[in-house]
């Protein structure tokens, strides 16, 4: 599927603020038209594995558990800890998502569904920078991967001075949100589900308001995705509103 965006001299896409949108909403049409039916989860795995041919394949990745999840755009031998708790250096193949085995327990699920997502992403948006089919942008780095870890301290600086990576990880975030969450799905649902809880025309957040968390609990059932997920989703259409001066009673 062709991106309809320009790149920058490196390939990366320039993404306007509702471009995530748009081209997020492109590929569920393509891979995962029964996201538009309803509202509903995104099925991510089979997305990457019957739209992109991708695999998915868990291991501890790093020895405190800093790095979530890793995509391969090449061939590598990367030492990593197998599911038998033993050190190998493994060879992951083009094409393979590498997530870190501790988020296998049901109480990480949704943490695990949004790296899944973000390498996904990963793989839509920023192969051409490392994938050999990709020649005018081909960086032709020695690790032809991506390392995502549990923060990015680079991204708390000005954005003036995020590096290239800090670009990708942002991107890729922004877009797996509107892969789990589409728009043109996700914000009639908000705003039915507000409806419903009599919760008025926008959320109020730090107030600890009762409707304000069942409309979020709601949506995070209903989309399979964790409350930090929606809550982001929704302050970045002004549903979910900072306080500010308002004082909450």
């Amino acid at each position: 599927m062709q991106i309809p965006l320009a790149q920058k001299s490196n390939g990366m896409y320039i993404f306007g603020s509702k471009d995530f949108d748009g081209v997020a909403e492109l590929v569920l049409k393509q891979y995962a038209p029964y996201m538009f039916e309803k509202p509903q989860p995104l099925r991510i795995e089979a997305l990457a594995d019957e739209g992109y041919s991708l695999s998915i394949t868990d291991r501890y990745l790093s020895q405190h558990g800093t790095i979530l999840g890793m995509i391969f755009f090449d061939d590598k031998i990367v030492r990593v800890v197998n599911l038998d708790k033993l050190v190998a250096d493994e060879r992951f193949m083009s094409g393979t998502i590498a997530i870190d085995a501790r988020l296998l327990g049901e109480e990480h699920q949704h943490r695990r569904r949004f790296t899944v997502s973000h390498e996904v992403a990963h793989w839509i948006i920023h192969r051409q920078m490392y994938y050999a089919d990709g020649p005018k942008y081909n960086l032709r780095r020695a690790n032809r991967f991506i390392a995502c870890r549990v923060s990015d301290a680079g991204r708390d600086k000005r954005r003036a001075y995020w590096t290239e990576e800090d670009w990708q990880e942002w991107q890729a975030d922004r877009f797996a949100s509107a892969m789990l969450m589409p728009a043109s799905v996700f914000y009639p649902e908000a705003y039915a589900v507000m409806h419903r809880r009599h919760a008025g025309h926008y959320l109020l957040g730090d107030c600890g308001s009762k409707e304000t968390a069942d409309v979020i609990t709601e949506l995070t059932e209903i989309f399979d995705v964790s409350r930090t997920a929606v809550r982001i989703r929704l302050k970045q259409a002004g549903i979910l509103r900072s306080v500010g001066v308002i004082v909450c009673d």
